[in-house]
Parts: structure tokens; C-alpha cells; sequence
């Protein structure tokens, strides 16, 4: 430290040493520049004429006023030079002060450094200590998980047996009581027998006894009355234990176990039905329709087209059929008499039929009727351009509206936004989709006020399209203009504007129609995947998003209003394709065989259910 002292004062002395030498040398350059004016005035005034005299003494006047001035100037300057060494000599003194603190907590941070270097060297075998430990832990844990595994498999093997032992009480606690409600019946009718006995005994009985007959009339009704009781408390037990007879005898029925062989039954073609048989087989294949209807299904005869649907179901999974071919003549009479559109022999779209029966059967079994009317003047009070608040009415109608097996299975919401060219006012506005819809079509073919539009514009030539890249053209900006403007609410005419469609959120069954136009059908290949996820199409992520393919509908024929249907659908019990050609139902021999026809329906079922 005293080493560094002396280095820092002798720097300082060295600094002031300068700075004198400079001051000096500025004085010397002063007078010199003084001396030098001076001589410059003498040698003009020793050249002129005598005439000019008075004027040289006017002009040395002048050079002794400026004189003075500048001996004054110096002064000043003399001053300055002095203000400025004594604060030059101040701060040196402050910046080395402020050097041997800096010095004193350098030392101290090196005294710190060592003292962290050894504790962290005390941590770090307390670590390793500790990871040793936790190892022995980590192996104790894990034999445990054993033993625990081991015990974990004894007691479901014990739980079975229990299980096994409660449905044999149960059984035999059932035809107890059966036995004991005839046993109860007979008393009833025995105590009948004698009522009947005592009345003919109080009718002989002489007129004296008429007091206390009124009197035994009176218990009579009472006894009766008690007897009533009884026998609806008796029938409402009987009719509880006949509806749950029902359940066990429809489960029965239609319950298939596992490793049986599966129930493969065609449907014969009576006449240009085979857009009819397609359908009905990708529907009786789509499980949780099928399961509601087989074993949860209320019969009502007034709803002919549920009820002959779930008629058609009963034959189509039946055990004893032996796969022999059913003929659908109940089910097509009913069909044509409820739409005139599939009367006749005239061959039908099979989109149309399924879209139909999908609807008749929601308005069929919807537990919720809504009123229409209130809800529609409550549209006119939102306000569009908010997305939330169209949203959450939206939701709240749903709620009020949609309660059904097919709403719960096919439904899903679709969000379409429009925005104004002009004012630039974004409309959003949310509905129901049953059906995905991807045209086709060339542009020819398309027309804007049907709401569809084509994914290719080259005609003459049949790309290969991926089912993914229709979903990428589905949510594609439209431009809207000429005769396709919308009414704009802020501009209050009809104004050029953009147009987009955009999927919420996806149903439990996905239905993809791939629309090939009502005349000669756009051969394009489309190449769709057996698990299909939209999880980057639909804006509410937490719903289904990750689908399984088990039935397509293809087309074979010119166009979709002439030629055949068939159907490839993946059978629920041993998990295999089967092609449904009319009556006959074949094994598919090879993954994928449904690309021999053209593709024109696909039904997925949500891996990940929605809510």
C-alpha cells in the first residue's frame, strides 16, 4: 500500500510540474505577439510623410489605449490560470482517495471468493452423499411397486369371484320375490273368495242386524280400499321389475361377446336401392347409434321413421340369423311416404337420404323444444361484430335447443365471418353442421348462391387431392362481389365484402361428404387417412380433434345420379373391413381396398370424445 502512495504522489507532482511549464510558455508566446504588433505600428508610421503626423499621434493614442486594454486582459487570464490549478489540484487529491478504497474492497472481494470456493466444495460432497441415499430410496421404492403390483392382481382376482357371487343373490333373490309375489296373489285371491262368502252370509242376515250392516259396510270399504292400495303398490313393483326384465332380455338379445364371429347381414336391392342399403350399412355400423337404439330406444309407433329404423336394426343384428340377406320393403314404404323425393324406383343420392334420417331422427328424439320466435328477436339485439357475445348466445341457444343421441353424436358448430370492403365491419355468426361438404367440381360446375365452392380450377385434368388439403381450401378467403354481395348492417346496402368459413369445434362422428356435382362426376383420387386429426382446423382445441375412419360410402358409375353404391365399413367385433354390396358382404383381402371405387361419403369416430 505504501509503495502504491508514493507512485500516486509522484504522479501528481509530475502533472503540476507540466502544467507550470505550459502556463510559462503561453506568457512568452503573449509578449511576443504584443512585440511584434508594436513593431508592425512603428515601421508604417516611419514610411508615411510629415504631413501625416498628427495623424500618427492620433494612431499612438490609440496603440496606448490598447495597450492598457490588453494588460488588463492579461490580468484576467492570470486569474483564470490560478482558479483552474486549485481545482486541478483538488481532484487529483478525490481521485486518489477514491484508488485506495477501490484497492480495499478488491481485497475483501478476493477474501469472499475463497470463502464461497470452499463452502461450495462442503456442498457438493453433500450432494453426492445425498444422491446415494436417494438411490437406496429409489431401489426400496421399487420392490415395493413390486409387491404392490403383486397384491394389486390377487385382489382383482378376488374381486371377480366376489362379482361372480353377487350375481348368482341377485338371481336367486329375483326368483324369491317372483315367487313371492304369487304366493301374495294367491292370498288376494283367496281373500276375495271370502268377502265374496261373507256378502251372501250379510245379505241372509235378518233386518234387525241393519244398524250394524251399515256399520260393516263401512269396515267392508276400508277393506277394500286397503286391498286397492295394495294391489297398485303390487303392479307398480311388477311393472318396475318387467321394465328391468326388458333390459336384461333387449341386452341379451343383441349382446355379442368377444372372440365371436361376426353378425354379417346384407340387404337385398328392391329395386334402385343401393344408395339406400349403403347408408343404412354405414349407419348400423356407427356403434353408439346402434348401442342407443338396440338397448336404450323407447318404442313409439306415432314416430314411424325411428321406429321403422329401429325395426330394420333389430333384423340387421340378430344373433340366429345366420347372415342370410334382408329385404327392406317396410322401411323404404315408410321412407317414401314420409319424403316423396326416395318414392319410386328413380335412383337418390345417398348424402340426401342420410341428411334426412339424421334430422327426422333428432326431431324424433329431442328432449328440448325451444322456442324459435324469441330467439330470433333477440338476434336483432346483438351485436355482430362482437365474436364473445354472438358466441355465448349462440351457446346458450344450443343448450336450449339441441338434446338428442344424434346432436351428442353428429353435431358440431361452424363459424362464419364476413367483413365489408368498404367500412371494414367484421360480422361473425355460428350454426350447426351435421355434414363437412368439400366440392369438386370443376368451376362450370359451381355456382356461388348454393353456398359451395370448387377446390380445382384446371379443367380436363384429375389430380390426386389429400383430404387435408380440402380442409386447407374449406377455410380459404372468398371474395364476394357482383351478384354474390352481402348486406352490410354499418353501410346499409349490398357492398362487396370477404367471406370465410372456419370450424369451432369438431362432433364425436365426423361426416365428410366429397361432393363430385349432380352430373358427370369429377374423377379426381382423393386420399384420405384411417386416423384423421384437425386439431390445427378447429379454433376450440379441447374438444374431438383425433378421428378413426370406420365406413365409407363409394360411387361407381358416370355420375352420382346414375351407376351403384357400396359400402366398406369396419365391423365392431372382430375389427375387419367388410364390403356391403346390396346382399352381398364380402372380407376385404387388402388394407385400403375402398380406393377401388370412388370415395363419396366418410364417417370418422372421435378417439378423444367431446363435450
Amino acid at each position: 500500500m505504501e509503495s502504491v502512495n508514493k507512485r500516486t504522489s509522484l504522479k501528481k507532482s509530475s502533472d503540476v510540474n507540466n502544467k507550470a511549464i505550459n502556463n510559462n510558455d503561453l506568457k512568452n508566446s503573449e509578449k511576443n505577439q504584443q512585440e511584434k504588433i508594436i513593431d508592425k505600428y512603428t515601421n508604417f508610421h516611419k514610411d508615411q510623410n510629415q504631413e501625416d503626423i498628427s495623424e500618427k499621434q492620433s494612431q499612438k493614442k490609440k496603440v496606448s489605449k490598447y495597450k492598457v486594454e490588453e494588460e488588463k486582459y492579461l490580468k484576467k487570464s492570470k486569474d483564470k490560470n490560478k482558479d483552474k490549478k486549485k481545482e486541478e489540484a483538488e481532484k487529483q487529491n478525490k481521485n486518489g482517495e477514491n484508488r485506495n478504497e477501490k484497492l480495499k474492497v478488491e481485497e475483501h472481494n478476493k477474501s469472499e471468493e475463497k470463502k464461497e470456493t470452499n463452502e461450495n466444495k462442503e456442498n457438493k460432497q453433500d450432494i453426492k452423499n445425498g444422491e446415494n441415499k436417494g438411490n437406496k430410496k429409489n431401489t426400496e421404492n421399487k420392490q415395493d411397486i413390486k409387491n404392490g403390483e403383486n397384491k394389486g392382481n390377487k385382489e382383482i382376482k378376488k374381486n371377480k369371484e366376489n362379482n361372480k357371487k353377487k350375481r348368482e343373490e341377485l338371481r336367486k333373490e329375483y326368483e324369491d320375490k317372483s315367487k313371492e309375489i304369487s304366493q301374495k296373489e294367491e292370498e288376494l285371491n283367496r281373500r276375495k273368495e271370502n268377502i265374496k262368502i261373507k256378502d251372501i252370509k250379510f245379505n241372509t242376515l235378518p233386518k234387525q242386524l241393519s244398524k250394524d250392516k251399515k256399520e260393516f259396510e263401512k269396515e267392508k270399504q276400508d277393506f277394500y280400499n286397503k286391498i286397492k292400495e295394495r294391489e297398485k303398490h303390487l303392479k307398480e313393483r311388477e311393472e318396475k321389475l318387467l321394465e328391468k326384465e326388458k333390459k336384461f332380455e333387449r341386452i341379451r338379445e343383441f349382446y355379442i361377446p368377444p372372440n365371436s364371429p361376426p353378425i354379417l347381414i346384407g340387404l337385398n336391392n328392391i329395386g334402385a336401392t343401393c344408395y339406400m342399403n349403403a347408408s343404412l350399412q354405414c349407419l348400423s355400423n356407427t356403434k353408439k347409434l346402434t348401442e342407443y337404439f338396440l338397448y336404450k330406444y323407447k318404442s313409439d309407433k306415432n314416430k314411424i321413421m325411428t321406429y321403422e329404423y329401429y325395426k330394420l336394426l333389430r333384423k340387421l343384428w340378430k344373433k340366429d340369423s345366420n347372415n342370410k340377406p334382408y329385404s327392406p320393403n317396410s322401411f323404404k314404404e315408410v321412407l317414401s311416404k314420409e319424403n316423396p323425393l326416395f318414392a319410386g324406383v328413380a335412383a337418390n343420392d345417398s348424402k340426401d337420404l342420410i341428411n334426412f334420417l339424421l334430422e327426422r331422427f333428432h326431431q324424433d328424439l329431442n328432449d328440448l323444444n325451444a322456442n324459435n320466435e324469441n330467439n330470433i328477436e333477440n338476434i336483432g339485439n346483438l351485436n355482430h361484430s362482437n365474436e364473445m357475445e354472438m358466441l355465448g348466445f349462440f351457446l346458450n341457444d344450443y343448450k336450449n335447443k339441441y338434446n338428442s343421441p344424434i346432436s351428442n353424436l353428429f353435431y358440431g358448430i361452424l363459424e362464419t365471418n364476413s367483413q365489408c370492403n368498404i367500412c371494414k365491419l367484421v360480422k361473425y355468426n355460428f350454426q350447426v353442421y351435421s355434414f363437412l361438404e368439400f366440392p369438386l367440381q370443376p368451376v362450370n360446375q359451381f355456382c356461388f348462391n348454393q353456398g359451395k365452392r370448387p377446390l380445382f380450377t384446371n379443367e380436363g385434368k384429375n389430380p390426386d387431392v389429400d383430404l387435408y388439403e380440402c380442409f386447407d381450401y374449406y377455410r380459404k378467403i372468398d371474395i364476394m362481389n357482383g351478384e354474390n354481395q352481402m348486406y352490410c348492417n354499418n353501410c346499409k346496402k349490398q357492398t362487396d365484402s370477404l367471406f370465410m368459413n372456419l370450424l369451432y369445434s369438431g362432433p364425436n362422428n365426423l361426416i365428410i361428404h366429397l361432393n363430385r356435382g349432380k352430373g358427370a362426376v369429377y374423377e379426381c383420387k382423393v386420399i384420405f387417412p384411417e386416423q384423421l386429426n384437425i386439431y390445427n382446423y378447429v379454433t376450440f382445441k379441447d374438444g374431438a380433434t383425433f378421428y378413426e375412419l370406420y365406413a365409407v360410402v363409394c360411387h361407381l358409375g358416370p355420375s352420382s345420379m346414375s351407376g351403384h353404391f357400396v359400402a366398406y365399413c369396419k365391423n365392431r367385433i372382430d375389427k375387419k373391413w367388410y364390403l356391403y354390396n346390396d346382399a352381398i358382404v364380402t372380407l376385404c383381402t387388402r388394407p385400403q381396398q375402398y380406393y377401388d371405387g370412388m370415395p363419396y361419403i366418410l364417417f370418422y369416430k372421435a378417439i378423444i370424445k367431446s363435450n
